[in-house]
């Protein structure tokens, strides 16, 4: 038997040793974290299309923007990402908003309104999501649908508009429990004299693909309402019960959006 001499042993010990894998340091950077749940906030109206006008002169347009601008810092202050679907006084069709959200992936859609009555006293906060029928008010559908029309947008054909409607029917579960959150965190923590969930077949949320309310915040008809709409204060308390809603309603679907596909389980 052949004896190697001890130094060639002791090379050999430490080149194995050498070549050993070292674990990862702790302490390293971190791995990707996951995406931000997306919230499309929608101001309605805008450009050429005011929206209703209160007795003093504010336009819904203008409200709804400064809404929508509290609710988007709020939201994101909570962790969220928060889109536009317009950031500034332009004129966004009905059709295109919820094309929008799709096309950023948006896991929500609230559009943000200001009600309007002949009766000035009426008051309070509304939240609807998309009916495929007859909706609860004629009156507020024939408001917010007005100007939608056929033009630049608009589905083009019959089988598109059905389309549309089937990409929010899978949705309409999810879209009444949002519904059902914000409306009582409106009513909890702004103040606001609940006037209840609705339905209603609002242009605006045709075709999202996604949960989708539509939040008439309050009566812009209403002197004491419209005057609070004018208060950087009360547009906070919007915000912050709006952003409870979306919180409330992530937690009680367990932080999970149901994504399908038009015509897929519903």
């Amino acid at each position: 038997m052949i004896r190697l001499p001890s130094t060639l042993v002791l090379t050999f010990s430490l080149l194995s040793w050498a070549q050993t894998p070292k674990p990862a340091p702790l302490g390293g950077p971190p791995g990707p974290q996951p995406p931000r749940l997306k919230v499309m906030v929608d101001p309605g109206h805008g450009g050429d299309d005011g929206g209703a006008k209160g007795p003093r002169g504010l336009k819904e347009k203008a409200a709804a923007l400064e809404i929508g601008r509290a609710v988007a810092a709020r939201l994101e202050a909570a962790g969220f990402e928060a889109a536009f679907t317009r950031d500034d006084d332009t004129f966004i069709p009905l059709w295109d908003r919820a094309r929008a959200a799709n096309a950023q992936g948006a896991d929500l859609f609230i559009s943000l309104h200001l009600n309007a009555a002949r009766a000035r006293a009426a008051r309070g906060s509304e939240v609807y999501f998309l009916s495929l029928g007859k909706g609860d008010d004629e009156e507020v559908v024939a408001a917010e649908n007005a100007g939608a029309g056929a033009g630049p947008g608009s589905p083009d054909s019959v089988v598109a508009s059905i389309l549309d409607d089937l990409a929010q029917k899978a949705f309409l579960q999810d879209s009444e429990r949002l519904a059902v959150a914000i409306q009582g965190q409106l009513n909890r923590l702004a103040g606001i004299k609940e006037r209840g969930v609705k339905q209603a077949p609002f242009i605006v949320l045709r075709g999202a693909a996604m949960p989708a309310v539509l939040v008439e915040v309050a009566f812009i008809s209403n002197p004491k309402e419209e005057a609070k709409l004018k208060e950087a204060a009360f547009r906070a308390k919007v915000a912050e019960a709006i952003t409870q809603g979306v919180r409330r309603y992530f937690a009680e679907t367990n932080g999970g959006v149901r994504r399908r596909t038009v015509g897929g389980p519903g």
